[in-house]
């Protein structure tokens, strides 16, 4: 509006001035008309008469023609602002969190699903452990034992002699101690040896009390089967005697057991084994099993016949007997006593 008005104003003061040339070039052709005064008065009062708005007047014709931007901006109104801020949040929470739900969750199971596998050894089932009695000789032109080791798994290592007697360690070298970690325990004289590798292979040289030449065992990791605690059984007792006492030498009390006659004043004792039998007699342990005995040492001991025969043990005093029963390890433990034998 101002625009025009001024576009107005300007076109009359164009059209005065327009005017008066053509006076003056009148009163030049006409001399006569050289002495008449121009008088601009009716211009100027002309111009006086055009209104001229005021900047009050300005505002009220602005907010009484809205724009076009404007007019669209007041129909859509609230509605508009909070459509925007809804979109505005969904954006927001597509962009910090991509998944579902159910997509979360699957991606849990999948990856706990990888760490277990990860954890499982290689094949088709977990490798199994188990327990052995290996014979061992120092002898020249004897085989090195073979150990079974287990990646991440434990084998226990005893040493005993040829009377089931355990038989102390003093040293130990390994020959790959990157693939295999090897405690050992002074007190009870075991060694505990723990596969560091999937596939290794190596050796150790155990010295045992009393002997100048090391025990050679070879170690492999990697197999089906794994051995949890093996007893290596050394050719000869600590005290360098070799060979077992015979039946002959056994006392005649224990053949008198092997035919179910227990001796007088024998005291029968309950164990955690219903296959072994246990006695008390003259401050040491009567034993009567199909089972071998592995610890403690026998005192004397009586065989019978058959090809499964029953074996008659003297053995000294202890809370838990160590046996052999079919190749698997046993640990049989004395509750108390029952009776006195007749």
């Amino acid at each position: 509006m101002m625009k025009k008005l001024k576009m107005t104003s300007l076109l009359v003061v164009c059209l005065g001035l327009s005017y008066s040339v053509t006076a003056m070039a009148d009163i030049g052709t006409d001399n006569s008309l050289a002495s008449a005064p121009v008088s601009l008065q009716p211009i100027t009062d002309s111009l006086q008469q055009i209104p001229v708005p005021t900047k009050s007047a300005t505002q009220a014709q602005s907010n009484a023609t809205p724009t076009s931007d404007s007019s669209a901006a007041q129909a859509n109104g609230p509605t508009s602002t909070a459509g925007q801020s809804k979109q505005a949040f969904q954006q927001l929470l597509n962009t910090s969190f991509p998944l579902s739900p159910d997509q979360i969750h699957e991606f849990k199971n999948t990856a706990a699903t990888q760490q277990e596998a990860n954890a499982m050894p290689p094949g088709d089932a977990p490798a199994n452990g188990t327990s052995a009695i290996i014979p061992v000789t120092v002898k020249p032109g004897g085989l090195m034992p073979i150990i079974r080791i287990g990646q991440g798994m434990i084998t226990s290592l005893v040493f005993i002699d040829a009377s089931g007697q355990v038989w102390p360690i003093t040293s130990f070298s390994i020959g790959d101690a990157k693939s295999f970690n090897v405690q050992w325990d002074k007190k009870s004289g075991v060694l505990m040896v723990q596969g560091e590798a999937l596939y290794a292979q190596s050796n150790i040289g155990v010295m045992l009390q009393g002997m100048q030449i090391p025990v050679m065992l070879n170690l492999v990791v990697g197999q089906k089967q794994w051995d949890y605690l093996d007893y290596i059984r050394m050719d000869q007792n600590q005290d360098g005697s070799t060979g077992l006492p015979q039946p002959a030498q056994a006392p005649g009390y224990l053949i008198d057991l092997l035919n179910g006659l227990p001796p007088v004043g024998a005291v029968e004792l309950n164990t955690s084994d219903s296959n072994v039998q246990l006695w008390s007699f003259e401050s040491n342990y009567l034993l009567l099993t199909h089972a071998s005995l592995l610890s403690p040492g026998f005192i004397s001991r009586a065989d019978g016949p058959g090809t499964t025969p029953l074996h008659a043990y003297e053995l000294p005093v202890a809370p838990y007997i160590l046996i052999s029963n079919q190749g698997n390890i046993e640990r049989v433990q004395v509750v108390e006593s029952n009776n006195a034998a007749s």
